[in-house]
């Protein structure tokens, strides 16, 4: 199981001229210093009117910048929304990451459960899954076909030829973001990398990977690659000691808990509840539903102590990560820069992952390839 990196950019209140900017210089220097510490990609969320929660709106823009600042590390975007972003577009500045990055880059795909960003976009929800369907099948032609045409419901598309194309051959890695049984056995159906959460535990997720895999056994691929990959976010912090990292992780993961809350009232405001569609049904009943499974009254301090997270000292957050691997997981991505944290504590944490749990699965993994080897 690989170790990378997630990024939502978040920026709590009370701001200053420089908070926001800050953030994003911090990042570039976390990032590099996350690469030297052997973690192997990192995946920029895209994310539009997400105030606090998110402010990576450019995941592309941003990921070029780190493409100079880094030499061996994935790029990923998780994930770009075909409903607000034409196929086209995504296709050119994409294949325009993978050359300034020299190949490393990673999409991710998917529809948005986030109805309040779509809106402004002048996105309807009823027309969001069929614009991702069509969608992943444009943007692999725009990438290795010269001049082609495509006519669907939702994007029609005359006879063009898409400049640049990525040096990926035959293009690169697309992943689809999964929630549902109904998107992991999607995803491997189409040949496509899966995104995923973490926050249901290690048995969740292994039943839906075990979905997955069972799906992608016989594919019918939307591009030229098929890529049986699972990467799953988390929450990490860690410290030298187990009581400071669950004092203050449980702070940070105060401030995360309420702007969960916070986004998840906002982002169906506008919404008639009569005229959500039926594929966006568990989205929302999640999102504002009394009973919902994100709501419980268990404090933040209890939720750590009883392994939700991946937060404690580093032999805390190997027996978390750990769990994991049993699930088949490819790669966890962890969310470090989480809300008030500092740029400090990140840098602290990003240090103790490269000393102790990278090094610990690497040897995992090494142990495995040789046991292997040996049966073969």
């Amino acid at each position: 199981m690989q170790i990378g990196m997630f990024y939502q950019i978040q920026v709590p209140k009370p701001w200053t001229a420089q908070t926001e900017s800050d953030r994003y210089w911090e990042m570039l220097e976390q990032v590099s210093f996350a690469e030297e510490m052997g973690l192997e990609s990192v995946w920029l969320a895209d994310h539009q009117f997400r105030t606090e929660w998110s402010h990576s709106s450019a995941p592309d823009v941003t990921l070029g910048a780190i493409s100079q600042r880094t030499s061996r590390m994935r790029l990923g975007i998780a994930v770009v929304v075909p409903p607000v972003q034409h196929p086209l577009q995504i296709a050119a500045r994409v294949a325009t990451l993978d050359i300034l990055s020299k190949g490393r880059v990673d999409l991710g795909v998917g529809r948005s459960g986030y109805p309040y960003q779509m809106a402004a976009f002048g996105a309807d929800l009823k027309d969001a899954t069929g614009m991702v369907d069509e969608a992943l099948e444009i943007i692999p032609k725009a990438w290795t076909e010269g001049e082609f045409s495509y006519d669907g419901r939702h994007f029609k598309i005359p006879p063009r030829e898409v400049h640049p194309k990525p040096i990926q051959q035959p293009h690169p890695p697309i992943w689809l973001g999964c929630s549902q049984e109904e998107t992991f056995a999607k995803a491997g159906q189409l040949g496509l990398g899966c995104l995923a959460m973490a926050g249901g535990g290690p048995d969740r997720l292994g039943s839906l990977i075990s979905i997955y895999r069972e799906a992608a056994k016989d594919p019918s691929p939307v591009g030229k690659l098929v890529h049986n990959r699972v990467s799953a976010s988390t929450v990490a912090f860690c410290a030298e000691t187990r009581r400071e990292a669950v004092e203050r992780g449980a702070e940070l993961i105060d401030w995360y808990r309420h702007q969960q809350s916070l986004r998840d009232v906002k982002v169906w405001q506008e919404q008639d509840a009569s005229q959500v569609p039926d594929d966006y049904q568990w989205h929302y009943q999640r999102s504002t539903a009394a009973d919902s499974p994100k709501r419980d009254d268990i404090s933040s301090k209890e939720q750590i102590e009883a392994g939700r997270y991946c937060i404690g000292d580093p032999d805390d957050c190997i027996r978390y990560l750990e769990e994991y691997v049993a699930t088949g997981v490819d790669e966890i991505m962890p969310l470090f820069q989480v809300g008030p944290i500092t740029h400090q504590e990140v840098m602290t944490t990003l240090r103790l992952f490269g000393k102790y749990i990278v090094p610990h699965f690497k040897e995992l993994e090494r142990k495995a390839q040789a046991s292997s080897t040996k049966s073969g």
